[in-house]
Order: structure tokens, then sequence, then C-alpha cells
């Protein structure tokens, strides 16, 4: 299979470069190029369909902005990346023959739920929900592509090692009063081979509902890092914009999760585990 990877050189699309990389013919992109990537930028919507039809079965689509205060900050910008470049990027796959896989996020909900299956309505309350919610309807309002919403994920990226570099901090600021359904990274490209034939909208996530602050608690303390994870909540953070509270995501179209987080944090500090593929 030919597999282009946009976002290449960022935390998810690092990770899913390295690892379908392994097994398929694969592309990868980047703004800047360098490290094997290609340079593009999505706004060239000529550079996109000149690289997509010389190459591709699928496309990955893991490039934006996905900062949630940088978004909330600045909505232009965010919308002028994340949603601007759909269309033409479509109809360059669709020209191609190709698919498009877009990977989206829990963030297009309110957190008002229990869970949220693939059935429930998107409400953002930030401007990094609404416009991920605005890629989504794009995407959707088209035939044959598929969107995957994750949740938080962690663990280790081969370009972009943002989640544990963290705990080189002597303290690390963890909301008690966010919960969600996280995924360990290695995990999700396995996964999301297992669901390359679906269309339309897919939940993939881990099988425990835990808080960030216990998250980061048990990823320190398995590191046995010196890092102090200093617990926060909507009143004692910064008021950086809106985040939903509760986030589990369920599936009602497959049975697929990742580990479970102490089966994932064995295998981040052991090289050879099969999961990670290191």
């Amino acid at each position: 299979m030919r597999i282009l990877v946009l976002g290449a050189s960022g935390f998810v699309g690092g990770a899913l470069f390295a690892q379908f990389g392994a097994r398929h013919e694969v592309v990868g992109t980047s703004r800047r190029g360098g490290s094997g990537l290609v340079p593009l930028d999505l706004a060239d919507a000529d550079a996109v369909r000149a690289l997509v039809a010389d190459y591709v079965d699928v496309v990955i689509h893991t490039a934006g902005i996905v900062d949630l205060a940088a978004a909330q900050r600045d909505p232009d910008a965010a919308f002028a990346i994340n949603v601007a470049p759909m269309a033409a990027l479509l109809d360059a796959v669709e020209d191609a023959g190709a698919k498009l896989v877009y990977l989206s996020t829990d963030n297009v909900f309110d957190g008002t739920r229990d869970t949220y299956d693939e059935t429930a309505l998107r409400t953002p309350i930030n401007v990094y929900g609404c416009t991920k919610a605005a890629a989504e309807h794009r995407v959707l309002a088209r035939a044959g592509h598929l969107v995957v919403r994750l949740p938080l994920v962690y663990g280790r990226s081969p370009r972009s090692n943002k989640f544990l570099a963290r705990f080189a901090a002597p303290a690390v600021e963890a909301r008690t009063d966010i919960v969600g359904t996280p995924l360990y990274l290695p995990s999700l490209a396995p996964l999301l081979e297992q669901l390359l034939d679906e269309t339309g909208v897919v939940h993939l996530a881990g099988p425990e509902a835990v808080s960030r602050y216990d998250l980061l608690t048990r990823v320190r303390d398995r590191l046995g890092a010196s890092a102090r994870i200093v617990p926060t909540d909507a009143d004692s953070g910064p008021p950086d914009c809106p985040r939903p509270r509760r986030l589990v995501l369920r599936s009602v179209r497959h049975p697929l999760t990742g580990p479970d987080i102490d089966t994932a944090l064995a295998d981040l500090i052991d090289p050879a585990s099969p999961l990670s593929g290191r």
C-alpha cells in the first residue's frame, strides 16, 4: 500500500510514518521538509495535488494546529490551517482515486456526557474543537473517506518526543478534573491499519477512563522521573481556553482499543517490547 502521511514531523504523524514505513511504501510531509520528509504547505493546492497524484492510495492527515491554547488565542490562524485547506485536499485525493483518513479529536464534544460514541452529535466548546468539527464536516460530506477521533495520545514518538519531555521539568501541572481515555501512541498504527477499509466516523481510545493528573502521575512513577506532578483544576489552572471535563470515547463500530495503562507503561520502558516496534 502507498501511504502519504501529512504532518509526519509531529508527535502522532512521526510515529505513524515510522511504523507504517516498516510495512508499506510511505512518504511523509512537513512544512519545512528535511529528515527524509517532503516539504509541503497544505495551503498550496497545486503542490498538494501534485504530491497526491504522484503517490498515494491512502492519505493520513495528522497536520495542523493541535495546541488548544494556541488555537484559542488566534482563531483565524487555526481555521486557516486546520480547515481552509480541506476542500482542495479532498479534491486532490478524489482525483487520484485515493482515500483520506482524517485524524480528529475528542474535543469535538463538550464533555457533559458520561461517554461518547460515533453516534454522538458534535458540540465543541473551544476553537480547536470547532476547527476539527468543521474539517470533519468537509470530509464526511464526501463519500468513501474516514474520520478517526482520538483522545489524548501518550508515549514515545520518534520525531517529536513532547509527551515525555515534560517529565524533565521540576514540576508538571496536570488537571484533576479532566477525564479521558488516553491512547498509547505505539498502538495507534496497528489499530488504524485494521480500520483502513472503514468509512464515516470511528473512535479509537484506550480502555481506561482516567484524569490527566492520574495518567501523568503513573507515567512519572514508571519512568522513575523526579518531576513533581502538581494537581490543578478549572479554578486553579490558567484560563487559556474552555476544556471539556469528561471525554470518554467508546465505539459502536468495532471492539478495538489500545492497551491498558500498565501494559503501555511496561512497553514504554522496554525497548524490546513488541508493542512499540522499536
